[in-house]
């Protein structure tokens, strides 16, 4: 029997292609990310009731890239400190929750900012059209998986 070879001739240019999917999907998830925390500091910052630059300044939000097409989004405060040390952040959290209040009424904006962002990576496909809820896997539909 005669050796059979197949030759996979593009492959260099095959590899690029997925290796620019990736990356795209990578910077599309992280501006993501940046985006829903600014959304959600916009939420916080007009509930924080003592507007001292010290406790409205250091409510924030940090992106941390976990792994491959995982970022984690924190948003919140390490708190605030008078020069005795007292937390005066932390007691301003627990009598009004601004930044709980906040992260909540960012939720919906949040959702929806994802979905527009993840959606247009999807040419303009819904997550969920036509799909059954146990087999969604947007990363590999994005990148043509």
């Amino acid at each position: 029997m005669p050796d059979i070879e197949i030759k996979f001739t593009n492959a260099a240019q095959i590899v690029a292609s997925l290796n620019a999917k990736v990356k795209n999907i990578e910077s599309t998830l992280e501006k993501t990310a940046r985006q829903m925390g600014v959304l959600a500091t916009n939420e916080i910052h007009p509930l924080t009731h003592k507007k001292s630059n010290t406790w409205d300044n250091s409510i924030h939000a940090v992106v941390t890239k976990r792994g491959p097409f995982k970022y984690e989004l924190w948003v919140g405060s390490k708190g605030a400190f008078s020069k005795g040390g007292y937390n005066y952040g932390a007691r301003q959290e627990r009598l009004f929750h601004p930044i709980e209040k906040g992260w909540w009424a960012a939720q919906g904006p949040m959702k929806d900012l994802y979905q527009k962002n993840i959606t247009a990576g999807l040419m303009g496909k819904s997550i969920t059209q036509n799909i059954a809820p146990g087999s969604v896997d947007e990363i590999g539909m994005m990148a043509g998986f």
